[in-house]
């Protein structure tokens, strides 16, 4: 890839070249967030960024480790990716960041990760086993940022998954629903896997008050979110009034499936999704939904490696961040 020039690197960023290459050159009159966003950028763009002069005395770097999609290109992230990067630099800590194709993992990426020389390394979401392997001989802290699969060699933030679902079962049936469904794909994350796995818990303790379950589980490796006949059957052979949907996505695609089969909700099906994006709260009904707190998250993430830095100690455990139910419109009591 061709190196990219300080006039491209300022006109994808909005900015005057000067501030470019202020930036770029370590020098101080720039402020940390559009300092930032000016690195983050010349890195997407092919930009060397790991010889850059910095405007802080630090012996300490963490490395930001995300594919090209998630450090770039999906909103969903950048909340959680900003706050670890400006929590950091408050804490006198260099962040570099470092991109990977997630179909395309070669030898190169790879050595550049076994050479690093970074006192920690933080991954957001996808850590496919090689770069895992390329990292653990480091002896240096690890932590992945809500892990698609499971590795025990880091600590893990997680979003709470299990109690979130177990608690949407649990509203729905004080609102007097016995046919709660599930609708989700446990094969394209942990967190899917999980928040199932909290729908089946509380199912199985409500089982007086509910029928049996109903998981509408389908293979989302074209990453549709939804399959909407397997939903149209489910529906059609089984007396569903509510549906715990493994994210908003998923939910408001189940919506739009429930209403081109004559239903409405909440009036008819009770739809409740997890995430909170914006979409949900600005569709007819209003989503209701578990929030991810992504500032918090991205900021206690940052303080726990700053902190494992400075105590010299590495840690391997699961931290868990509470996500609380947002209810809208999109559920209601059944009606008598």
């Amino acid at each position: 890839m061709k190196k990219p020039t300080l006039d491209q690197i300022a006109l994808e960023c909005g900015v005057t070249k000067g501030l470019v290459s202020r930036a770029l050159g370590g020098k101080n009159n720039v402020s940390d967030a559009t300092r930032e966003k000016i690195i983050r950028k010349a890195t997407e763009l092919g930009y060397d960024t790991s010889k850059l002069k910095v405007h802080k005395v630090s012996s300490n770097r963490v490395l930001l480790i995300g594919s090209s999609r998630i450090l770039f290109k999906e909103d969903f992230w950048q909340p959680i990716i900003t706050a670890i990067s400006s929590t950091l630099s408050r804490s006198n800590l260099i962040v570099e960041y470092f991109a990977f194709e997630e179909n395309n993992i070669d030898d190169i990426t790879l050595k550049k990760l076994k050479e690093s020389s970074c006192s920690a390394f933080i991954i957001i979401h996808v850590a496919p086993q090689v770069i895992m392997d390329a990292l653990v001989g480091k002896n240096k802290p690890i932590v992945i940022v809500d892990p698609k699969t499971f590795h025990s060699e880091a600590t893990q933030f997680k979003f709470s998954n299990y109690d979130s679902s177990y608690l949407a079962v649990q509203r729905l049936i004080q609102q007097g629903h016995t046919n709660i469904a599930f609708y989700g794909s446990d094969s394209h994350s942990l967190s899917f896997r999980e928040r199932h796995e909290g729908y089946m818990a509380a199912m199985e303790n409500h089982k007086k008050e509910v029928n049996k379950p109903c998981s509408i589980i389908f293979d989302n490796e074209k990453k549709n979110y939804a399959d909407e006949q397997m939903l149209i059957n489910a529906l059609n052979n089984n007396p569903i009034s509510a549906i715990v949907c493994a994210n908003d996505i998923i939910a408001l695609n189940a919506i739009k499936t429930i209403n081109r089969l004559g239903k409405k909700v909440p009036e008819d099906i009770s739809v409740i999704g997890f995430d909170n994006i914006r979409t949900g709260d600005f569709m007819t009904p209003r989503l209701s939904t578990f929030n991810i707190p992504r500032q918090e998250i991205g900021e206690e993430v940052a303080k726990y490696v700053a902190n494992s830095i400075k105590s010299h100690q590495i840690p391997y455990s699961q931290i868990v961040i509470r996500c609380d139910f947002i209810e809208r419109e999109s559920n209601i009591e059944v009606k008598k």
